[in-house]
């Protein structure tokens, strides 16, 4: 019981001590993120969506420009046996 009060009162008086400390750390505003820092994050941004769209609308059009030759290698093959025929 005794050693249970001596630890109370050590412990209370730690707290209160560093309670009374004027020790603490200065508020500072917090600012936030400048104009620039924002405007270059969207450039940023901006530009690597273009980069990536780029590359897809090419590989489509490659791929559309195969599709469309090869149905017209088709169109004059069957022209050719029309014309052949009479």
């Amino acid at each position: 019981m005794l050693s249970r009060l001596v630890f109370r009162n050590r412990l209370l008086a730690t707290s209160r001590r560093f309670a009374s400390s004027e020790t603490t750390a200065p508020v500072v505003a917090k600012k936030g993120t400048g104009l620039f820092q924002r405007l270059s994050s969207f450039i940023v941004g901006a530009g690597l969506s273009a980069l990536v769209t780029q590359f897809y609308i090419y590989n489509e059009l490659v791929e559309g420009n195969k599709v469309i030759l090869e149905k017209q290698k088709a169109i004059e093959k069957k022209l050719k046996q029309l014309e052949g025929k009479k």
